[in-house]
C-alpha cells in the first residue's frame, strides 16, 4: 500500500486527550491538529489571546471528555498529525466546533468540506458570528 494510503487508513484512539487550544489536542504521544478548523489562537508570551480563544478550547475540552479517536488525513508543517476526530459527545468533532462558531473552516485546507457547519453559525449568529469579529476566511 503507498504511504499516503497508509496514512489516510491510520486511527489514532485515546481517552480524554490533552488539549492545547481550540484545534490541536494531544492523544498520548500523537499531537494531532484538526482537519478544517480554524479556532483562534491562546495567549502566547506576550502576544495576547484572540477573541474566542478560551471558550473554543474549552468546548474541544469538552467534545473530547470520554472516549476519542482521530481518522488521520495528512501531516502539517509543524510535524502534528491532521486529523478528522469524532468522540462519545458526537460523531464529529471538527464540525461540532465549526457549528459552534468559536471556530471557524479553515477552507485552504478543507475546501469547503464544513462549509455547511459554519453556515449554520453564520446564520444563528454564534460566536464570532454574533460579534462581527470573526477573522478573514483563511
Amino acid at each position: 500500500m503507498p504511504a499516503p494510503a497508509l496514512l489516510a487508513a491510520a486511527i489514532i484512539a485515546c481517552t480524554a486527550p490533552q488539549v492545547h487550544d481550540g484545534d490541536t489536542l494531544r492523544c498520548g504521544a500523537d499531537r494531532i491538529r484538526l482537519y478544517g478548523v480554524d479556532a483562534p489562537e491562546v495567549k502566547r508570551g506576550k502576544t495576547p489571546a484572540e477573541p474566542f480563544a478560551y471558550e473554543a478550547r474549552d468546548l474541544l475540552v469538552s467534545l473530547t471528555r470520554g472516549r476519542v479517536g482521530c481518522r488521520i488525513v495528512d501531516h502539517d508543517r509543524y510535524g502534528r498529525l491532521v486529523a478528522r476526530c469524532w468522540s462519545d459527545a458526537t460523531p464529529d468533532v471538527n464540525a461540532a466546533l465549526i457549528r459552534s462558531g468559536l471556530t471557524t473552516e479553515y477552507r485552504r485546507y478543507s475546501k469547503g468540506a464544513y462549509a455547511s457547519a459554519e453556515a449554520e453559525a453564520r446564520q444563528a449568529r454564534r460566536g464570532v458570528w454574533a460579534s462581527g469579529q470573526a477573522r478573514a476566511t483563511r
